[in-house]
Parts: structure tokens; C-alpha cells; sequence
């Protein structure tokens, strides 16, 4: 791989994006079909209208939640907290179950991704559900860092080439022997979870040459314990690093110290 051939895959990339993006008018505002998938594998749909105070309202219409909840989520409690937590992170909001986020016109397409990136993140928080999950994979990730000391920053974000930002779970400082290293967490590292974590990275590491990318894979939320192949190679050929937790985690930890 070269950067002239990165170029090429940045396009085609783009062009992919732009070609699943398909907007469909509603009343007085517009649907629009992004190719994003939730862990139902379905793609996730934003809702474009007018502020009544100027600008945009960029909402999920509370599909997000209500599907939480239909599929026995019930978001009371912590869960509440926790979800607050995630949204602040990107600058949504939730209100009467929906979550949104104000756009005016210069920042529309960055206020969407947000929106996204914060919808793809509610929907993880339906493994809670699970008796098996006690705390969300990222906070154990942090955790495990931290046993390592390992000092990171978190919930970073960046700008990419586009100028869109993407949000990263953890990153940890450039130093005189590493660059920057921004990790993401993938809970449920099949088709659709790795298709999020990989979305707007290929962005971030054209605009920047100083950071590396890695991924947490959650080997212990997959069938009999295994990642996939097909989705180690996927964030390989992403130029990530891929971690699978359960299984090659401490292995990493000179790479991530150093």
C-alpha cells in the first residue's frame, strides 16, 4: 500500500458513502438511510428537519431507544446515567426518547456523524442486558489499562480529512518512540461492529501521520469465544491493530506503554 493507492481507496470510500446515503421526504422534513448498521443489521436512518429558532434539528425519532426497549431493554437507573454519559460525548441530546442534535448549515454534515457515532453507542448498550455483561467493554478496557499503567485520555475526538470529527474511546500520548495510538472498543465484533469502528477512521489517518490505530475485539460476546477471521482481517487492512480481548490482550501491553 501506498499513498497513492491510499488516495484511491479514500475515494472510493467516499464514493460508497455518498452512494448509501439516500434521502426520502417526509411531511415536512427528510429521511435519510445512512450505511451505518445496528446490531439488528439494519441500516441506521437520520431525520432532517427545520428549527423553529433557525437552522436544523438532526433526530433518530426515537428509533434508537424504542428499539432498546422493545427488544427488553428498560432504561431506568444507571442505565439512565450511562446513557447521558455517552451522549455528552457527542453533543446530543435526548428528549421524550428521541436523541438529536442542532445543526446550523456549515456544520450539518458534522452534527450528523455525531448523531451516529451516538446512536451506534446506545445501541451497544443493549448487551447489558445480558446477564453475562457487567459493565460495558469499554469501561473494561479502561480498567485493564489502568491496571497496566497505562495513561490514556478519553473519549478523544478528531478531525478528519473531510472535517467531519469521529469520536475514539481511549488515545494515548505520542511519545519519542510511539506516535499517538487511538482506540476504539468493538463489544460485539461481528459484520456490523466492525463496520462502525472502521467508519471515519481511513478519514482520520489521511489528515493525520502521526497516530496508529487499535481495536479491542471482545472475543467473550462472540460464539464460543472466537473472533472471526474475516473481521481481523478487515481491521488489518484498515492499517488497525487488532486486540483480541480474552485471548492476546497483555500481549500488547509493552506496544501500548511504550
Amino acid at each position: 500500500m501506498n499513498v497513492d493507492q491510499a488516495r484511491g481507496f479514500i475515494s472510493a470510500y467516499a464514493k460508497f458513502v455518498e452512494a448509501n446515503m439516500v434521502p426520502v421526504q417526509q411531511g415536512n422534513g427528510v429521511c435519510i438511510s445512512t450505511p451505518m448498521l445496528n446490531r439488528n443489521n439494519d441500516c441506521m436512518r437520520v431525520y432532517l428537519g427545520d428549527d423553529p429558532a433557525g437552522g436544523y434539528v438532526i433526530s433518530d425519532l426515537g428509533e434508537t431507544i424504542n428499539d432498546l426497549e422493545l427488544s427488553g431493554f428498560t432504561m431506568k437507573g444507571q442505565r439512565i446515567d450511562k446513557l447521558n454519559s455517552i451522549l455528552s460525548g457527542f453533543s446530543v441530546k435526548e428528549e421524550k426518547g428521541e436523541l438529536c442534535i442542532t445543526a446550523s448549515g456549515s456544520d450539518l454534515p458534522m452534527k450528523m456523524n455525531m448523531l451516529l457515532q451516538a446512536m451506534a453507542s446506545v445501541d451497544d448498550m443493549f448487551l447489558l442486558s445480558q446477564s453475562s455483561v457487567r459493565n460495558l467493554f469499554t469501561e473494561d478496557v479502561g480498567n485493564w489499562l489502568l491496571d497496566n499503567e497505562i495513561p490514556y485520555v478519553p473519549g478523544p475526538s478528531f478531525q478528519g480529512r473531510s472535517g467531519l470529527s469521529f469520536k475514539f474511546d481511549y488515545a494515548i500520548g505520542k511519545n519519542k518512540r510511539r506516535p499517538m495510538r487511538l482506540i476504539k472498543t468493538v463489544n460485539n465484533p461481528g459484520k456490523q461492529g466492525i463496520q462502525n469502528a472502521l467508519f471515519g477512521w481511513e478519514d482520520i489517518k489521511s489528515a493525520r501521520n502521526d497516530c496508529e490505530g487499535v481495536v479491542f475485539l471482545n472475543s467473550t460476546n462472540t460464539k464460543d469465544g472466537v473472533v472471526s477471521p474475516e473481521s481481523i482481517e478487515a481491521c488489518k487492512n484498515y492499517g488497525l491493530t487488532p486486540i483480541i480481548w480474552g485471548v492476546d490482550q497483555d500481549s500488547y501491553v509493552p506496544m501500548l506503554a511504550a
